[in-house]
């Protein structure tokens, strides 16, 4: 079974990924801060991380910087799903090497698609 953090500060969002993603056969783990989200990757690897940029304590790019400059979590995809949807945030995004990026809200059918082939 796949392993997805979320981490995002919205915790009516997060039950909306969750809500998507454990009926497809996802385990899902939340975050609402990179602080939270870093506890739990001490001691889990996920698959992939769904990241908010927009989050209380700092942005979800910094954490993604974090993630990639980590071996370990060489295979975990990362997508970013945020409301920010400048290209100049996408590229920022994109050159960080996020896998994918999504702008709120979410058209389910297609962000699905697009986590099932990612996670394949």
């Amino acid at each position: 079974m796949k392993l997805i953090l979320i981490v995002d500060d919205e915790q009516d969002y997060v039950n909306i990924m969750v809500q998507l993603l454990e009926p497809e056969g996802y385990k899902t783990l939340a975050a609402g801060t990179v602080k939270d989200a870093l506890h739990l990757l001490e001691v889990v690897t996920p698959d992939m991380l769904i990241v908010d940029w927009n989050l209380p304590d700092r942005t979800g790019l910094e954490l993604v910087k974090e993630v990639r400059a980590q071996k370990r979590f060489r295979k975990t995809r990362v997508v970013m799903n945020t409301i920010r949807d400048s290209e100049n945030d996408q590229v920022a995004a994109y050159l960080e090497d996020a896998d994918l990026y999504f702008t709120k809200p979410i058209k389910p059918e297609i962000f699905l698609g697009k986590i099932k082939k990612l996670l394949e």
